[in-house]
């Protein structure tokens, strides 16, 4: 076990020194996130009530997670499966586990560092208050980086280049969107579409993350979120099994 997370930090170590030298990547994944938040704060005109705060909330989670996790994820993927370093990975002793698990360690990271960051200018700055049950909201950060890093290497099947992954990305970046709530809130959607997009990808990440942070989760809700997103995390990794491409395309 302690091999196993040993070259498991190792790999991850060597994706965020890559992750460093790409600018335009490090840009998407650190200033974008901060700059759509800062817009939407500026929107909220100064209120701080708990539909405000649920909003600012969502919003930062789901910007973080796309723009960090699975973009940084499909990207890294892509690029190092045509630079063949996914394929030379596989000849040492890291299993296949380990070496996906490392290239979404680095955007991992830096969301929760966000979140954290986000959690401590927003009580300072925008009177957001402090998270109500930190450990939902942690366990929302979690999964739902780990959802959304499968999600993306399944993108990365579908992708045949770097510069590719920006068409490729658009059908789960607007099914997110759209069924997550951030586009359209869902007590503003009909009941029946309501209902379906409580199924989509982000949506449960987004609601564990609202309700932990206003402390309104209950056992019953939680349990059911958890488990939409466990159901997306084991229907993804048999996907990735099957199907993932470790050699490149060209």
């Amino acid at each position: 076990m302690t091999a196993v997370l040993h070259r498991t930090y190792s790999l991850g170590r060597a994706e965020v020194l890559l992750l460093r030298r790409n600018k335009t990547l490090l840009f998407t994944a650190v200033l974008v996130p901060l700059g759509l938040v800062a817009a939407l704060a500026s929107a909220q005109d100064g209120r701080t009530d708990d539909n405000a705060a649920a909003g600012m909330v969502s919003m930062f989670t789901g910007m973080v997670l796309l723009f960090v996790v699975y973009y940084t994820v499909l990207s890294a993927s892509v690029a190092r499966r045509e630079e063949g370093v996914l394929q030379r990975l596989r000849t040492g002793e890291a299993a296949d586990a380990e070496i996906l698990s490392a290239l979404a360690l680095p955007g991992t990271v830096v969301a929760i560092a966000q979140v954290v960051l986000f959690g401590v200018i927003g009580a300072v700055v925008l009177g957001l208050p402090a998270p109500g049950n930190p450990v939902v909201v942690l366990v929302a950060l979690l999964l739902g980086a780990v959802m959304l890093s499968v999600v993306a290497l399944l993108t990365a099947v579908i992708s045949k280049t770097v510069e590719s992954v920006q068409i490729t990305s658009l059908p789960v970046l607007a099914l997110c969107f759209l069924g997550g709530g951030l586009v359209v809130p869902m007590d503003s959607m009909p009941e029946n579409l309501s209902r379906v997009a409580q199924f989509t990808p982000l949506a449960p990440v987004l609601e564990l993350a609202r309700t932990g942070w206003l402390g309104t989760a209950e056992l019953a809700g939680t349990a059911g979120q958890i488990g939409i997103l466990l159901g997306w995390i084991v229907l993804g990794s048999l996907l990735v099994r099957s199907s993932f491409r470790w050699s490149p395309r060209a």
